[in-house]
């Protein structure tokens, strides 16, 4: 898929300085506008046409935070990038519109913008948005039938840590499968989307259940795991199925396992707004389940509709957390989930831990837990119970 971006700025040489930019990285067409007018009149036309805005905050007529609301309100579904050269605090109140909205913020930067900062920004963009991004090879209909029939679904757990205290809190379980004898096992995103196309997501989910929970009756028995949670993924089609919680309850009775102990995830990659989603949301949490709003900052979901969600944690997507040492907009957004989940009670997960300087940084925020390959790379459970051994030397 190409990405197109539209730029709007009132200065016409800037308009083709970041055009000229831009065109270095991996975009197909640069258009720019020099006021907001004419940029709505596009969008309002042609909003599926272009995967980016790029908007200055100074504009005659229409101001950019106007401009923003007016984007947010067409249902624009790309990726913004605010370039100012005005104050920071104006910035970051900018910002705040658009995390609030469900507009999907790429970077908010201060001119002169340099090439590095669009380059990250697009990256973002590729990371938020799948499409855009080459496609792993999928396997076929009759390989994923033999996977599931031939039992080769396999659980991986990735640690998950407190980020003062560097002890592990939790694990969240991610699905594996193996074609035949192969050794590399393939990922999701090899095989996710054709198993929902074909309504297998269910099969699926219950043979990863099914070998996860009887695996963590063993990782729950050391003594660095007995108060630790783990977490699996359901989809929000899912979600719209009565009979998830009833068949989660039964898993964890079978497994001796405390609903409490289990958080499910729910991907961002469908908007939550059906009455049967919401519903089984609060029923899953009446019976104890935690509830995580999974990849937040890349979807549908915004901090106006987390609090009327009653969710137990907030994950933040790995495509703001990665260079956050030195990322203004991203240090922005997490002060506010900081704020929100203080205010929910609800707990604060930073995702794609992978840089050692983004480690320092965030190692220095309270109430917050870490994920990423720095942390603990996903593994099958034997490697995890010789990385929890390792991990107890260390600490000791």
């Amino acid at each position: 898929m190409s990405i197109n971006v539209l730029v709007i700025d009132d200065s016409l040489t800037c308009c083709r300085v970041l055009s000229e930019y831009l065109m270095q990285l991996d975009v197909n067409r640069v258009e720019y506008c020099t006021d907001a007018d004419s940029a709505i009149k596009i969008l309002t036309k042609y909003i599926k046409d272009y995967q980016v805005v790029v908007v200055d905050l100074h504009m005659p007529n229409m101001d950019s935070i106007e401009l923003l609301m007016k984007l947010s309100d067409l249902g624009y579904k790309g990726g913004v990038i605010i370039a100012s050269a005005m104050e920071n605090r104006i910035i970051e109140a900018a910002d705040k519109i658009v995390i609030n909205s469900s507009l999907r913020l790429l970077g908010a930067l201060t001119k002169p913008v340099s090439t590095k900062q669009l380059k990250l920004c697009i990256e973002r963009l590729f990371m938020m948005e799948s499409d855009l991004a080459p496609k792993p090879v999928s396997i076929s209909l009759d390989e994923l039938h033999r996977a599931l029939n031939e039992n080769k679904v396999v659980p991986y757990f990735q640690a998950q840590m407190d980020a003062k205290t560097g002890d592990i809190v939790g694990f969240e379980v991610l699905c594996r499968i193996q074609l035949g004898n192969k050794l590399q096992l393939l990922s999701p995103a090899n095989f996710l989307e054709l198993a929902e196309s074909q309504n297998l997501l269910n099969e699926l989910t219950e043979k990863l259940l099914e070998k996860a929970l009887s695996q963590w009756k063993l990782i729950s028995q050391d003594d660095s795991c007995a108060n630790c949670s783990l977490s699996i993924n359901l989809s929000p089609s899912q979600l719209n199925q009565a009979s998830w919680p009833n068949r989660l309850l039964k898993y964890c009775h079978d497994n001796q396992m405390e609903a409490a102990q289990l958080t499910i995830e729910i991907t961002e990659n469908q908007a939550l707004s059906e009455q049967s989603q919401y519903s089984s949301i609060s029923r899953l949490r009446l019976h104890d389940f935690g509830v995580a709003i999974d990849d937040f900052g890349t979807g549908y979901t915004n901090l106006t509709q987390l609090c009327c969600l009653p969710i137990s944690e907030l994950k933040l997507d790995m495509s703001l957390v990665r260079g956050i040492h030195h990322d203004p907009l991203a240090q922005t957004i997490l002060k506010s989930l900081q704020e929100i989940s203080n205010k929910l009670g609800v707990k604060l997960v930073a995702e794609g831990v992978e840089d050692l300087r983004d480690l320092n940084y965030l190692e220095k925020i309270d109430n917050l837990r870490l994920q990423g390959f720095l942390i603990c790379r996903p593994k099958p459970f034997d490697d995890l119970m010789c990385w929890l051994k390792a991990h107890k030397k260390v600490g000791d």
